[in-house]
């Protein structure tokens, strides 16, 4: 049920947890339904705000609450998610808003998706971090479309992998079964130094949502050479993490995995595969890995401190 806390001339903000809270379309993982129950699970609570003008509902904001000694960290990242076609005048009267309209006092960390700081909706505030820029494919055009928008390049790599006999796997992710491949994942986390979210976060999404994901795996001969994971939420499938052996790169086996993987969700209903961040100057290699894949960058804004 959601709890009015202010209402603005046209502008009604109210806070809540409904059963039924679906995620809009667009809606990144960090604003999803899943996530927060995920993050919940580590004690970390969740509220979703609803933002309304004049009664029609234009976004959704989830926003993650902890406590760090004696200070509450409000943490809103890539939101508030608009509905398609909300004025984007109210938008920017709602978004600002919004922390005065929350029923606790915190230090707010936020941060917007593409072109909405552009609009008007930047929040005041010291900035903690850059911009960064995701990559993702759009599901929405048919397989000839696709895969014309790939380099030439990958895609003969990709052609390269159809041709090695490989067998492909795609099923939801299944533990303990999978948790070799988690591990050499792990592994491979230490050796090359990246970061990614902790295992037991991939264990507790699996715990509580079975159904929402998308493991899907490349063998030759009966042995795992790479795999992909993908979390599933609302219209969006997001990249989480992946591995693969010596024998998995000379094969190109990730690139026949994430076209496979993209042909998967598009049958599905799927409209984005957000690939995680593209940076050419830390990860080079990836960021073009992704783009030659048929990639569109998206900005995300800097995450802002403020009270």
């Amino acid at each position: 049920m959601f709890h009015p806390r202010l209402t603005y001339p046209e502008i009604d903000i109210a806070f809540g947890e409904p059963e039924c809270a679906c995620d809009l379309p667009g809606t990144p993982l960090q604003q999803s339904g899943p996530y927060a129950a995920t993050l919940a699970h580590f004690g970390c609570t969740s509220a979703l705000a609803e933002l309304r003008a004049e009664g029609a509902l234009i976004g959704r904001a989830r926003i993650h609450l902890r406590k760090i000694g004696p200070l509450r960290l409000a943490w809103m990242p890539r939101g508030p998610v608009w509905c398609a076609g909300a004025p984007p005048d109210l938008c920017t009267r709602a978004n600002a808003a919004l922390t005065l309209a929350a029923p606790w006092r915190a230090l707010w960390a936020t941060s917007t998706d593409a072109g909405l700081e552009a609009t008007g909706l930047r929040t005041k505030g010291l900035r903690a971090s850059k911009s960064k820029q995701m990559a993702e494919l759009d599901l929405r055009p048919d397989e000839a479309a696709r895969r014309a928008a790939q380099h030439g390049k990958w895609r003969n790599r990709l052609a390269h992998a159809e041709k090695a006999g490989l067998t492909v796997t795609a099923r939801p992710l299944d533990l303990p079964r999978d948790a070799p491949l988690l591990a050499a994942e792990t592994a491979q986390r230490k050796t090359r130094r990246y970061a990614a979210l902790p295992t037991a976060f991939t264990e507790g999404w699996a715990a509580l949502a079975p159904e929402a994901s998308l493991m899907i795996t490349a063998a030759e001969a009966g042995a795992p050479v790479a795999f992909m994971l993908m979390l599933l939420h609302g219209d969006t499938a997001t990249y989480h993490i992946g591995w693969t052996g010596p024998r998995g790169r000379a094969l190109s086996a990730h690139n026949l995995l994430l076209w496979r993987a993209s042909c998967i969700l598009r049958k599905r209903g799927y409209a984005r595969l957000d690939l995680g961040l593209a940076d050419p100057t830390r990860g080079p290699g990836l960021a073009r890995f992704k783009l030659e894949a048929g990639a569109m960058l998206r900005d995300i804004g800097p995450t802002r401190l403020h009270l």
